[in-house]
């Protein structure tokens, strides 16, 4: 089982301007600025990630295809570069593919056919780049629904065009392996285990290679719904069956607080320690290939204290896990 990243937003200030760092660092610059400001220039320095990773003693990286992304348009060339800079790291790759509600990509569950076709190719200039990248592994979101479309017809639908988006599209990525991932709460839609399951129970059962994601702290989301948040929350991780599981995102959540992704060692939100050792106990059972963290930064304390941060959470998460 290798542990791997997701970098979000902990190292987008080193790709600024040294003006604009201070800037951040003094608070005259928010966090969210500070991704308008560098948040592309850093997907696109792969190598940086790499080096990183390399640092951090981790052995794989999920890069975010997310928007704003850089990958569509790179150069076939760069492509093949970062596939021996990685290789060379002995670094696997893996991408997200994007799901933001600002742009297509959360359409993949579009009951409108031809909004649906259309997300659908963009995945694919996506999954395009993956393969040359020489990725392993791809991961999805469901896509959204709005409120007044959470009814049961309509839901039949959504799902329906959801499905047929997947088994195209994890035909299309083979040999890669497409994961599709719980959304957050906020989302609607597809935020619990069984409904992940079903779904990925009925791609299967059309013949496409699917395995589900459960990201543990997108679903500690459903406590801003009024939903339970049991007492030993990792225990949700044995509903999913084995053979459904190859790539796992780790991150936790504080609640009320609405902070997505805090670093797991400082145990703020519902992964207190040994919520964590007995998470890895329980995917041990499912023997995961890889376990991405999706730590973000949330004050400007943190980006000053990133290096740290970050070294004392892999330390940490590797001690929780027995790696």
């Amino acid at each position: 089982m290798k542990l791997g990243r997701n970098f979000t937003n902990t190292f987008v200030i080193d790709v600024l301007n040294e003006e604009d760092q201070q800037k951040v660092l003094s608070g005259e610059i928010d966090l969210f600025s500070m991704n308008a400001l560098g948040l592309l220039e850093f997907k696109k320095r792969v190598s940086f990630q790499i080096k990183k990773a390399r640092e951090l003693g981790l052995s794989h990286i999920e890069l975010d295809a997310d928007i704003p992304s850089p990958y569509k348009e790179m150069a076939t060339d760069e492509r093949f570069r970062i596939r021996e800079e990685a290789e060379k790291n002995e670094i696997t790759l893996s991408l997200h593919l994007p799901y933001s509600n600002s742009g297509v990509g959360c359409a993949v569950s579009c009951i409108q056919e031809e909004d649906r076709i259309f997300a659908v190719e963009l995945q694919k200039y996506y999954i395009d780049f993956a393969k040359d990248i020489g990725a392993k592994y791809l991961n999805m979101h469901p896509g959204t629904a709005p409120f007044y479309m959470a009814s049961p017809l309509f839901l039949e639908k959504i799902e329906a065009s959801f499905i047929r988006s997947v088994c195209e599209l994890a035909e299309y990525a083979k040999p890669l392996k497409l994961h599709i991932e719980n959304n957050v709460s906020f989302d609607t839609i597809y935020v619990e285990p069984e409904d992940l399951i079903r779904v990925v129970e009925k791609c299967r059962n059309k013949g496409a290679e699917v395995y589900l994601n459960l990201d543990i702290g997108h679903w500690f989301t459903r406590a801003e719904k009024g939903k339970e948040i049991p007492q030993n929350p990792e225990e949700v991780m044995k509903k999913i069956p084995k053979e459904y599981v190859c790539e796992l995102h780790l991150n936790d959540y504080v609640p009320k607080k609405i902070i997505f992704h805090p670093p797991l060692h400082l145990t703020e939100g519902f992964l207190q320690k040994q919520n964590l050792i007995n998470y890895g106990k329980i995917i041990k059972q499912l023997q995961p290939e890889v376990v991405i963290l999706e730590t973000a930064l949330k004050t400007k304390e943190q980006v000053a204290q990133r290096e740290t941060l970050l070294t004392e959470e892999t330390r940490y998460v590797k001690e929780c896990l027995e790696l």
